[in-house]
């Protein structure tokens, strides 16, 4: 059964004082009219752990949790916890998602209708991308910002503390279950209207940068607004951006109103829910998350948490990474390595600031793609990742398709769950299948070094240097190879 997992400088560790690592997938129901839980059972859980995972960013809604101010949907609840206890029976570690898309259940999911407040403004229109309605629709915008403004609800409680309150309540309710691991505290955060100045000083950078290129007259605003939200148009920012250089110093453009958001409106809105956690339960991880417009690369200025003038013990950073041609028609072909490494080369440098350790809570949406461009750029993150010694949990698995899916069978990796002592490095080569790790081994920690083979050993031989005792152990389905190191200091592991 998992035990409890807690948090040293970049490094989640056990109670036997293991580093830990985790890889998992996302499972997300935002079908309301199946109260937000797919027909998961315990053949996916199965799956899942045969697949090598042992984590899940498990996705609840506030509009799920409370459908009216107050109260609490404990049927729904029941739900939930039913889930859990399977992921248990599995060596699956937990992560509860506080999900959202356009904030609320009017235009997607998150918050309920009780608490969306728009002003009266018109709806959004159906765009090119969906996600494309945060940064074009005011009503959602308005939404956002009576959230951050923690404006009253109908019964007069501000709704941010209406939301606090319903953290505390789910904590309440599951805290004490060792496999949760933590609580990921509000998904992918849009700063409203604030969004406004963001989004234009990017595109007037865009401009200047096309200009400077063609040599000719930067575009109006109105001509770059129309650019983007054409599909040709964004295909020409594409291409432009898919060298590192411009792609960081257009990101860069906006720092520091991504900077200004985060310190001032979203670290602030953070303690607020963690005081409220932290009233009923002592453990369990607090994930923050980067603001929606880090997703593309602007690097977060998050600051760690403190509850009551204290900086809080076990808090973590989650942040998110996509390529710009995510959901769209042409992700298959324009998927961008020099992008992509930019978003997580600044997130790397963030949770150096930050000294957490890392759960990347969604990267890929790749789906049923499956030609060599995104089979390659799955692997790129996969080894981005591996060389960060992060964990992750991929978006998304859908339990009817996703075991079919190319890159699944990519997601199926060697790697080290638990290392007694500090990992180093680890590399997975999964076209030669030759796996390697380097680790400062701590003989008196008392428990083994686990490393994960979901496609069991095929015909590899075990090279551990200094020689130590192994041995291949069945967990769930999946074959683990575990060492007992007899002494402290450098040791190495081949698998070839």
């Amino acid at each position: 059964m998992p035990e409890r997992i807690y948090v040293k400088d970049r490094t989640f560790v056990d109670k036997t004082g293991r580093s830990r690592i985790f890889h998992g997938v996302n499972l997300v129901c935002k079908d309301k009219s199946k109260s937000y839980v797919d027909e998961w059972n315990r053949f996916d859980f199965e799956e899942l752990s045969r697949l090598g995972f042992n984590l899940v960013r498990l996705g609840i809604f506030w509009d799920g949790l409370e459908p009216e101010p107050n109260k609490y949907d404990d049927h729904y609840l029941n739900k939930i916890e039913a889930l859990l206890d399977l992921c248990a029976e599995y060596d699956i570690y937990v992560l509860l998602d506080m999900h959202q898309d356009l904030y609320s259940v009017r235009y997607s999911d998150g918050a309920p209708e009780w608490a969306t407040f728009t002003d009266s403004l018109p709806e959004p229109e159906k765009r090119f991308v969906w996600s494309d309605a945060y940064l074009n629709n005011e009503a959602i915008q308005h939404a956002f910002d009576h959230f951050w403004a923690n404006d009253p609800a109908p019964d007069g409680v501000g709704l941010q503390d209406h939301f606090a309150k319903c953290w505390q309540y789910v904590a309440q309710r599951f805290g004490s279950k060792p496999n949760v691991l933590g609580y990921d505290l509000f998904n992918e955060p849009f700063p409203g209207t604030v969004s406004t100045s963001i989004f234009r000083k990017l595109l007037t950078t865009f401009s200047n940068v096309e200009s400077k290129i063609s040599g000719k007259p930067p575009k109006s605003l109105e001509e770059i607004v129309a650019m983007f939200f054409s599909e040709q148009g964004r295909i020409k920012a594409l291409k432009l951006f898919d060298d590192k250089h411009l792609y960081k110093s257009f990101v860069s453009a906006a720092e520091s109103c991504v900077a200004e958001f985060d310190t001032k409106v979203l670290v602030p809105f953070y303690e607020r829910v963690a005081k409220a956690i932290r009233s009923v339960i002592s453990e369990g991880i607090l994930f923050l998350e980067n603001n929606y417009f880090s997703n593309i690369g602007i690097q977060s200025g998050l600051k760690p948490i403190t509850v009551d003038n204290e900086r809080e013990k076990l808090q973590a950073f989650a942040p998110h990474g996509y390529d710009l041609v995510v959901d769209t028609p042409f992700y298959e072909h324009l998927a961008s390595e020099n992008r992509i490494s930019i978003i997580f080369e600044n997130h790397y440098a963030v949770q150096q600031r930050l000294n957490m350790p890392v759960v990347v809570g969604e990267w890929g949406g790749f789906g049923a793609l499956n030609n060599k461009n995104i089979l390659h750029h799955c692997l790129f993150l996969l080894d981005l990742f591996d060389s960060y010694g992060w964990s992750f949990t991929y978006w998304a698995w859908n339990h009817k398709e996703s075991s079919s899916y190319a890159t699944t069978m990519l997601l199926k990796r060697d790697y080290p769950k638990a290392i007694a002592g500090d990992l180093i490095y680890f590399k997975y080569d999964p076209t030669t299948s030759s796996f390697f790790m380097e680790w400062d081994a701590n003989a008196s920690v008392g428990t083994p070094t686990v490393i994960c083979l979901p496609e069991g050993l095929r015909g590899r031989k075990v090279k551990i240097s200094p020689s130590s005792m192994w041995n291949l152990e069945d967990i769930n389905g999946t074959l683990h190879l575990t060492i007992k190191t007899a002494q402290s200091g450098r040791h190495t592991l081949t698998l070839e």
